[in-house]
């Protein structure tokens, strides 16, 4: 291997090891690895949604929008743990009551907005570290809260169905 003023060089281009190299992670690397705590409690936020769905007859989960990444990603291999940015439970004719949305990957801020249709009141989760889970704050937002505020959109107290 030749340097820049043409000399060779002792080491040969195998034995290079990642401190001869530079960095081993470019800034889009380290960024998707601090951001896959926040998109793994958003798919698991979404599994919530689904097993809501399954479990009331009255209930449906829509897929709205995949992330933007994914829809353009061409030939790159895509890393996040769902394609869905966006879905909602809806009524069984398809009119969403319930629409929730994720932060796409090149935003700053992540975060999950929680905003039950016609209503100017919305809910917005960040991940919690400490938690390890979507949070309003530092409380966390549980299955149980999910089920508990669909339940008052579907107008009922009742138990899902056996």
């Amino acid at each position: 291997m030749s340097n820049r003023d043409g000399t060779k060089s002792e080491t040969p281009l195998t034995d290079l090891s990642p401190t001869q190299t530079g960095p081993t992670q470019t800034g889009a690397d380290r960024r998707a690895a601090e951001n896959a705590p926040f998109y793994t409690a958003w798919n698991t936020f979404l599994s919530w949604m689904l097993e809501y769905a399954d479990a009331h007859p009255q209930a449906m989960f829509e897929k709205e929008a995949d992330f933007p990444d994914y829809i353009y990603r061409m030939e790159r291999p895509y890393d996040l743990p769902t394609t869905v940015m966006s879905a909602s439970l809806s009524d069984l004719k398809g009119r969403p009551l319930l629409l929730v949305n994720a932060s796409p990957r090149h935003t700053v801020f992540k975060e999950v907005i929680l905003h039950p249709f016609e209503s100017h009141v919305y809910r917005k989760l960040t991940y919690n570290a400490d938690k390890g889970a979507l949070a309003e704050g530092k409380r966390p937002f549980t299955r149980e809260m999910l089920f508990r505020l669909a339940d008052g959109l579907y107008g009922s107290d009742s138990k899902p169905a056996e």
